[in-house]
Formats: C-alpha cells, structure tokens, sequence
C-alpha cells in the first residue's frame, strides 16, 4: 500500500491549478515543521531552505520526526508543487519552560500555520502531560500568540495544521480568535493530536471551532485518544501500536487516507482519560506529575533517554501519592504496556 512518500513522488510535479491544496499536503507541511532549522523571520522558499538542511548535524537529532522531516524535504525540495512555497515566521524553541515550534507557508493566496508536535526532549513530553490538568499550557498560549502574529487581514484562505501535540496547538490557536480572523480560516487539520479537557471541550467556542477541524489517527492511536475531541477519521497504517503515532507510516491512496478501525486499547485510552479521570482532583494530579519532572533530577531541555523501568520505578517509590491518583496513573500505565506488547 502507499504511503506520504509515494504521494510526494506522484504528485510533485503537479501544479496546485491541477491538483487542488488538500489534505495530504497539510500533512507534509505538519511533517515539515519538524525541520531542525534555527528559527527565522526573513522569507525564503522551500529551495532556499536547502543549504540550512544540508548543514544540519544528524547526529544531533532529537526523536524520530526530525529525521523524517529531512526525508521528506529531500523529496520535494526541489519539485514544481512545493519549491516555490514562501515560508517565513519559522520558530523552533527549547528550554526548560517550552519546546515549540511553527511556521507559516504561503501558496498564491492561500496561508498555512503549521505547529510542531513534541521532538524528544523531556519538556516536550512534560508539555502532553501537562495537557490533562493545566490550561491553558505555556506553549499553547505561544501557540496562540503565533497565529495572531502571523496572519492579517490580507490572509483570505489561511489554514491551521499539526501533528501530535502540534495538532492540539493548531486547535487552540484558534480557539476564541476575533470573529474576523475565526471567519478567513478554511480548516484545521489535528494529525493524531490530543484533545482538550472536559471543561474546554464543552464550550460554545470549542463548539463553533470544532465545526472547522479535521481529526486524523491512526488505529492504533495512543496519543490522538487523549482527552476529548470527537469527528475522528480513523485511518490504517502498515505498522502496529505506538509506531502507527508516526505518519511516514499511514496508508494513503491518491489524495486520501485509507480507513481503518480504532483498537480496543486505543478506545480504553480515551475512556481513560475523558469518563475515567472526571472524579481525579486536578491539584493533586498537578502535585503528582510536577513532583515526579522534579525527581528525574535533568535538564527538561535535553534529549529524552531515561529508561521507562527507572521512570516506574522513581512514581512507585513517590510518597503521599492520592489512592486514586495512583490507580488511574497504573492503569494508564498498564494498558500502554499492553499496546507496547502487540506492537511486538
């Protein structure tokens, strides 16, 4: 079956007059966030970008969607449909407060904001965590802060996209943007990215913005489950399990996403995590969560690579931990491990 690659190999030179914008191209552009670039203002083309990415050191990659990112760039960087695409606003950010990253892209009169997912540091991760009991979260409102610095009121097309927690940042953005600018946006594309809690969800604006988002996961979604979101496409992929979090690895024909059905883990995921965590005290789940960043004793900034087993063993060993705090937090535990085992 096809994936993200054969369609850039079939359809990069094809002009945008014959083959319209349309879904798998915002998913490359959600891919492409992840460049490892220096963040700039000025305006180049995705040409221009070429010598900034032959000069990036792939040893010093962080997660697997940077070196994606490069993979996928190599194929289209050069070809009719993509090289010409302004790019400008690209940002890419990590410290001990955020990682965050976005860009804009401008095709003729169409505008794309494009939001990066997590890249394999730990305050990355701490930043998906944090999802289920802060709001808003630091790099969402950096998130929002984007998308109202980087449209204007001659944007009349403008899309919004990301992948994982991109995805959740591509919604929230534009969650109460003024009405003029709410009204200019075509879609929003959440590529297997984690809802909202039940508070936000059930909103008058998550409503009204709801009516313009695309959700995309995969069968066996884990992180696209989180929380609360709804309208799901739920598409195939030629991997299992966690891998399928990956979209190099989703099935597509043409311009479309072949359908799939979502795993029963996948499902008790987000039964978890939107009916199983509404009697969890929320001070005490952000007590639990922060104290345990703290134990791990590093840098947030730095490259994840802890043992899963050490960072179990540190909350097992955590003290005054509520009761139900603990049996929710096992029992999330528990059901990845068993995704983990049928991915093996």
């Amino acid at each position: 079956m096809y994936t993200i690659y054969d369609y850039i190999n079939y359809y990069k030179e094809t002009s945008y007059e014959n083959t319209r914008l349309n879904i798998m191209d915002q998913l490359i552009f959600s891919i492409l966030v992840y460049l490892p670039l220096k963040s700039f203002n000025e305006e180049k083309t995705i040409y221009e970008l070429n010598d900034f990415v032959k000069e990036i050191d792939k040893d010093s990659l962080t997660g697997l969607m940077s070196p994606k990112s490069i993979e996928i760039y190599n194929l289209l960087f050069d070809s009719k449909r993509y090289k010409d695409i302004k790019v400008n606003n690209f940002v890419n950010v990590r410290n001990n407060d955020t990682q965050f990253g976005a860009m804009t892209l401008r095709i003729n009169n169409k505008t794309i904001i494009s939001y990066k997912g997590t890249d394999g540091s730990l305050i990355g991760w701490i930043e998906n965590l944090r999802l289920a009991y802060e709001f808003p979260t630091y790099t969402q409102t950096l998130a929002k802060d984007y998308l109202k610095a980087n449209i204007t009121f001659k944007d009349k097309d403008i899309y919004i996209c990301g992948h994982s927690k991109g995805g959740n940042l591509a919604m929230y953005s534009a969650l109460d943007i003024s009405k003029r600018y709410f009204k200019k946006i075509n879609k929003i594309y959440n590529f297997d990215g984690p809802g909202f809690t039940e508070e936000v969800y059930k909103t008058k604006e998550f409503t009204e913005l709801n009516k313009k988002v695309v959700n995309i996961m995969p069968t066996g979604s884990i992180v696209g489950t989180l929380m609360n979101n709804n309208n799901y496409q739920v598409i195939k992929t030629n991997t299992h399990a966690f891998s399928e979090h990956y979209p190099t690895t989703w099935l597509v024909f043409g311009e479309y996403f072949v359908n799939g059905e979502l795993s029963s883990i996948s499902n008790q995921i987000h039964d978890l995590t939107t009916i199983g965590i509404k009697d969890l005290d929320k001070d005490m789940l952000h007590d639990t969560f922060e104290t345990l960043f703290k134990t791990l004793d590093m840098n947030y900034s730095e490259k994840i690579n802890i043992n899963f087993n050490n960072v179990l063993n540190i909350y097992r060993n955590m003290k005054d931990i509520d009761p139900k705090i603990k049996e929710y937090i096992d029992t999330i535990i528990n059901t990845i491990i068993k995704s983990t085992k049928v991915e093996k």
